[in-house]
């Protein structure tokens, strides 16, 4: 990486205007979106299959072999883990069919679907609420469980991965298992895991982010699916920095580690997910967000959409990426090209 300047940033070559800034307001619409519950209505362009408190199932606006495509009917939300698409009833017609915000309202209002009751909602978001409060509390439970990284699996895992700073207080170590079993509740054995502390706008942990390791820290353990989060990610972040008037976001761990290193005195927040991004709590103390990106098709779609969402938050925006012959940030620290 280039050593920063007096403008840290400069040195990546982000020399564009900020993205303009403009404010959108939110219309009352709540009766209307919620009159039918989203499954049904999404139900007849892609196959559902419930998954705890959601249903998933392959995402209907972009090809995929893996199901990424998640509605909550209790929230009226869909989210596609895959490509980034996000929204509620209305936004789903007005992209599936073409419509306009009126024709979609008005489609939604002379349906046939049928409609959910008053009394069906208040328990869905009940039983939502409450889901929420477990995932949270086990989240926190481990979370007390773990230790400072020093002399740990995770300080070796860092150091295997060029990040040579001492780690934030947000990184912790732990033996942690990888998942539960649903019908009986047990938890899987423990395996050590670099611990991210995830917490939301107002600064209270909502999730952990496992990334398991090998005994030893070496790299990541042989598992399918080293990276797991626990509790509720969607608008939190892992802060390696404090809360200020400008923050760096980015998509991983890693990357995030990375920049903390090259970049001291800025504050780097991780995402856990390139389509949370534009989901991220910000307090009001930030005013500025630099969007820290990857240098693939996947990577600039993902800075495209988070960028446009902040913005119309109110926040200004920028954005950077690795020189152009690494992948992300932490290629690049490590000198691993393309």
């Amino acid at each position: 990486m280039p050593n920063p300047t007096s403008d840290p940033f400069s040195a990546y070559g982000r020399s564009a205007a900020p993205i303009r800034r403009e404010l959108i307001d939110a219309r009352e619409i709540e009766d209307i979106r919620l009159r039918h519950a989203l499954s049904d209505i999404i139900g007849g362009y892609t196959k559902l299959r419930r998954a705890g408190r959601e249903l998933v199932g392959l995402c209907p606006f972009h090809p995929e072999k893996s199901a990424s495509f998640h509605v909550n009917d209790a929230k009226g939300l869909y989210h596609c883990f895959g490509c980034g698409a996000n929204g509620d009833a209305i936004k789903f017609l007005r992209e599936t069919e073409g419509l306009s915000f009126m024709e979609a309202l008005r489609s939604l209002g002379g349906s046939d679907l049928p409609v959910v009751s008053e009394a069906a909602r208040v328990k869905a978001a009940q039983e939502d609420a409450e889901a929420r409060r477990q995932a949270i509390a086990d989240a926190k439970a481990f979370a007390d469980r773990c230790v400072d990284p020093a002399g740990t699996p995770a300080e070796a895992y860092a150091m295997a991965r060029g990040i040579t700073a001492p780690l934030p207080p947000s990184i912790r170590f732990g033996m942690l298992p990888a998942w539960r079993d649903r019908e009986t509740g047990e938890w899987s054995a423990p395996r050590p895991a670099m611990v991210g502390l995830c917490v939301n706008g107002g600064g209270d942990l909502v999730a952990i982010q496992r990334i398991f390791l090998r005994p030893d820290g070496s790299g990541k353990a042989q598992m399918r699916k080293p990276k797991l989060t626990l509790g509720r990610i969607r608008g939190a972040s892992l802060r390696l920095g404090p809360v200020a008037s400008e923050v760096i976001i980015t998509e991983g761990p890693e990357d995030g580690l990375s920049l903390m290193q090259e970049l001291p005195g800025a504050s780097v927040w991780v995402a856990l997910g390139t389509a949370l991004m534009p989901e991220i709590e910000m307090p009001p103390e930030v005013r500025s967000v630099v969007i820290a990106g990857q240098n693939d098709a996947a990577g600039h779609a993902a800075v495209t959409r988070a960028a446009e969402a902040l913005t119309l938050r109110g926040l200004s925006v920028r954005t950077m990426f690795p020189s152009a012959e690494y992948r992300d940030w932490n290629d690049e620290l490590r000198g691993v090209a393309i």
